[in-house]
């Protein structure tokens, strides 16, 4: 199987992912009314990934939440690929809280997996929704939502986005495209925050972009998460670039607890300047 090569912004994820959830277990190991605290990897990939600078093995996400000082008392890993979720099992084997599912994140989670977070299981639970690109649906992010028990790690997939549905002439893009924002973002707003329709020569209309990514990322934050998700706490977003400079992805947290994210604020702006 060929692994997936990362660079330099992804094991800043990794190293901000871990950071928190070291301090989340610590608090919620001290917490009495806790019957369990949950970690969750919606695309967990195969767990070892490559540096695209030295070509050293680096641990992935699944494994990196183990390397903290006190683990959760469950893990849940996801992944529609065959061969990485056989490749994760290998690695995870025998651990006896792990679980390994093969499929859609979108169905797995709101069926499988947050049925068992609900307010009176006195349960918590970290979950990360990394998805390669435009991969998850806004219906799945409100299920995580109105549990009011699930803190989320969010990448806003700004590369899917800017390639494939973004064009500065939205009408040039492919529907099928759009479609797939209109899904992840759970509404068709982000056009009349991005684009302005406009009559061109001849009267061929056209819809002009205006917006860029901090509109948009500023729009995501304020009015999705916040406002209709409904999640009380959402940290500023880290924007991640590539080695070139060009944007790959705001990596967003959002949370119904104000520790959360005072936490996740000190993190984000320590790892900014490296970005």
């Amino acid at each position: 199987m060929k692994l997936d090569k990362v660079g330099i912004w992804s094991e800043i994820k990794l190293d901000i992912i871990r950071e928190y959830a070291n301090a989340y277990t610590k608090i919620m190991k001290k917490k009495a009314w806790c019957k369990g605290y949950v970690y969750i990897d919606a695309f967990a990939g195969a767990g070892i990934n490559v540096s695209r600078k030295t070509g050293e093995f680096i641990p992935g996400s699944p494994l990196n939440a183990l390397e903290i000082e006190n683990l959760f008392t469950e893990y849940h890993y996801i992944d529609i690929d065959r061969e990485k979720t056989e490749a994760l099992r290998t690695l995870v084997g025998g651990h006896p809280n792990i679980q390994v599912y093969e499929g859609d994140c979108n169905e797995i989670l709101i069926k499988n997996i947050f049925p068992s977070l609900a307010y009176r299981s006195r349960k918590r639970a970290l979950c990360i929704l990394d998805p390669y690109g435009l991969h998850l649906n806004w219906e799945t992010i409100l299920s995580a939502t109105r549990l009011e028990t699930v803190e989320i790690f969010l990448n806003f997939p700004l590369m899917d986005i800017n390639r494939n549905v973004l064009h500065q002439d939205l009408l040039s893009a492919d529907p099928d495209q759009i479609e797939r924002m209109n899904i992840f973002c759970g509404t068709e707003e982000w056009k009349r925050v991005l684009y302005v329709r406009q009559m061109g020569l001849f009267g061929v209309d056209s819809q002009i972009k205006i917006g860029d990514n901090v509109k948009l990322g500023k729009w995501f934050k304020e009015e999705r998460l916040e406002r209709a998700a409904g999640f009380k706490f959402v940290s500023d977003p880290v924007l991640m670039r590539n080695s070139k400079g060009g944007p790959l992805y705001f990596l967003f947290f959002a949370s119904h607890n104000e520790t959360g994210k005072k936490i996740v604020t000190d993190i984000f702006n320590k790892y900014r300047k490296y970005l």
